[in-house]
């Protein structure tokens, strides 16, 4: 990490130094086979630097603490993301449009409630949802039909890093890491960065409806309002991991303008990316982070930048219930979720979400899942990654520097 370190957010080593390139001659021989089978991709080559895993490596999205509906994880995990963290009335509570109810008035309450149940976690906090009062694009569909517009960027960048200002003023050094917008995948006609947006003629309601120069001009804002106890994060992105997509929103945020001089990716400390199972299938996530690392590569983001997977769980159309899929693949592809990215280097995984069912098997009321999070927690934090490997069989196969193995 480029900013300050402390003790529970350990140094880590060459982190993202090991994408899986072809070997040849002698070293294929040598590599392609390991104690567990025969590799298919090499996550993390040997001879390879190690990677120390953060102990805040498994995080949690949850509503614990501001909805008395949910029950607290009884299992151990270190780090937590605000996003549809819910109320009691299952609405969003740290969403900026449900705490800045009026122009520099901030309503705290629920929030509060939220952070006092997740103490001793790093916080990743989501600034998302546009109140109507800023919006530059107001009254458009939105995907939280509870606020309309709430996907447009504020006339004045400035407004969410007052926001942010306001956040930290609160709650200080608890906010390790400040996500700039969630999911804005830039649907347009076109790629100008300061013309092309969504506009609800292309139907399913944007995340974030504006341009690619109006977000790259928040992440600015934002940045030069952090102190050096917290990191940019940008920007959640999904699906956006096809690197020749001429539309690909990762890459047209990164080069778009920020109105200071820079571009999108120089406001950023660390990037992240959310990555579902859509087809039941977890294994799918392989193909998908390598994706995102060959954009990464393209966009020029250093190899060394703190990448975050901050979403993960199974999605449509397979949604998990109680009895489909069995208990023991649920329980491997919790495993591959964060098995994968600990080898390519990510510094933290979230899963989505406790108490859900047909994300992550309902871990409040299920036993084995709660214990299988709590095993994965204490299996990889802390501990310093050699090798990682996608076998030909389909599992995730990782050996550490004292010569323990996980195969899943």
């Amino acid at each position: 990490m480029k900013r300050q370190v402390d003790s529970k957010r350990r140094v880590l080593v060459a982190a993202g130094a090991s994408l899986p390139l072809a070997a040849s001659g002698c070293e294929r021989k040598q590599a392609d086979k390991v104690a567990g089978g025969v590799v298919k991709t090499w996550l993390k080559r040997p001879g390879t630097p190690g990677f120390v895993i953060p102990d805040d490596y498994l995080g949690m999205h949850t509503d614990n603490g501001s909805n008395p509906r949910t029950s607290a994880p009884t299992y151990p995990y270190d780090a937590v993301r605000t996003i549809d963290a819910e109320d009691w009335e299952e609405m969003p509570v740290g969403h900026w449009a449900r705490i800045e109810r009026e122009p520099g008035k901030f309503h705290w309450r629920e929030v509060d409630k939220w952070m006092d149940a997740q103490r001793g976690k790093t916080v990743v906090w989501s600034v998302f949802a546009c109140p109507r009062f800023y919006q530059r694009y107001p009254n458009e569909p939105w995907a939280y039909p509870y606020l309309p517009g709430g996907g447009s960027p504020p006339r004045d960048p400035q407004k969410a890093a007052d926001f942010v200002k306001a956040l930290l003023e609160r709650y200080g050094d608890r906010i390790r890491l400040v996500e700039i917008w969630n999911e804005p995948n830039f649907a347009s006609k076109g790629v100008d960065p300061l013309r092309h947006r969504w506009t609800p003629e292309f139907g399913k309601p944007a995340f974030f409806t504006g341009t690619a120069a109006e977000l790259a001009q928040i992440a600015r804002a934002i940045k030069d309002v952090l102190p050096k106890t917290a990191q940019a994060v940008g920007c959640a992105w999904e699906g956006q991991s096809d690197v020749k997509n001429r539309y690909n929103s990762l890459l047209r945020f990164s080069e778009a303008p920020d109105g200071k001089g820079g571009k999108g990716k120089d406001a950023l400390d660390a990037i992240s990316v959310h990555s579902y199972t859509y087809e039941g299938d977890p294994n799918k996530i392989v193909a998908e982070l390598l994706g995102y690392e060959e954009c990464f590569e393209k966009a020029g983001y250093p190899k060394a930048m703190p990448r975050y997977l901050t979403e993960v769980g199974a999605e449509r159309p397979k949604f998990w219930s109680e009895d489909q899929p069995p208990m023991g693949e649920k329980i491997r592809s919790i495993q591959r979720w964060c098995y994968v990215p600990a080898a390519l280097g990510y510094h933290g995984v979230y899963l989505y979400k406790h108490p859900l069912m047909r994300t992550l098997g309902d871990p409040s009321n299920t036993p084995r899942i709660a214990e299988a999070i709590g095993e994965i927690r204490n299996q990889l934090r802390g501990r310093e990654l050699t090798q990682g490997a996608e076998l030909q069989d389909g599992r995730i196969w990782l050996r550490f520097g004292d010569g323990r193995e996980l195969i899943a």
